[in-house]
């Protein structure tokens, strides 16, 4: 019943739900799997007025729009190199820079890229869902947090700690339609120089009001290159796991 069960027979599948160097944990008998990571960029989203929409249309017709609407959002969590965490109902848990699939980014890169593809996420609510009572949020904060392996028939690589629940809090008091981040986040982005336009505001976060700000355009150069760059690492991977047909 426990994770170690997945070994043998199932790496596949393993290697399907969790990171490449967790599988490698549990081939190697590591029990309990649980690490620390620094200066992680954690976001989050809620769709609002989903559900009052729902109920308008019918059961395939809501079908059919999630699988447009999360098969879009995965595609650009994978282009830029963010791992889903989770999950839940139309909101979703990401995380940039943890798992640390790429020892070169900085701190102030995974803010950058969390915050491209949560501007990249707003961009596709409307495109796909064109009802306009439905909105997203977007919450995002940067951190340290302990991620490990949870679960035993299903195991999943979850992520906590009190600046993931920060980064919850981001997207809670956000503005629908809005990318939110956090002091924290603002600062790295300002560290590696990544150009974006703000709007500051104060939010209260229970007896007491933090600044935060709003993200309305992104005029960070460096994104593109580096979006581009991943997408050739993804491209050079898909080619070298290709099984090579028989001469």
């Amino acid at each position: 019943d426990s994770i170690s069960d997945f070994k043998g027979g199932n790496q596949k599948l393993l290697a399907k739900i969790l990171p490449k160097h967790v599988v490698q944990l549990v081939s190697d008998g590591v029990s309990p799997i649980a690490e620390d990571y620094a200066d992680v960029t954690v976001v989050f989203t809620d769709l609002q007025g989903f559900t009052a929409f729902s109920s308008r249309i019918s059961p395939g017709e809501l079908v059919e729009l999630l699988n447009m609407l999360y098969s879009a959002f995965d595609e650009t969590i994978l282009d830029w190199g963010l791992h889903k965490v989770e999950v839940i109902g139309d909101a979703y848990f990401i995380s940039s820079g943890c798992p640390m699939e790429d020892s070169n980014l900085s701190p102030d890169q995974h803010a950058m890229r969390a915050v491209e593809v949560a501007l990249a996420l707003q961009r596709i609510v409307p495109a796909v869902c064109d009802d306009g009572s439905v909105h997203m949020r977007c919450g995002i904060h940067t951190g340290n947090v302990i991620a490990g392996v949870v679960g035993k028939k299903g195991p999943r690589f979850h992520l906590f700690g009190p600046n993931v629940e920060y980064a919850n809090r981001m997207e809670s008091t956000g503005v629908p339609g809005k990318v939110q981040i956090s002091f924290s986040t603002k600062q790295w982005l300002d560290i590696g120089g990544h150009d974006y336009i703000f709007e500051d505001r104060s939010v209260d976060m229970g007896g007491r009001h933090d600044r935060t700000f709003l993200v309305t355009r992104s005029k960070a150069r460096a994104a593109k290159k580096i979006r581009n760059r991943l997408a050739m690492q993804r491209q050079e991977m898909a080619i070298a796991a290709t099984p090579t047909e028989p001469e």
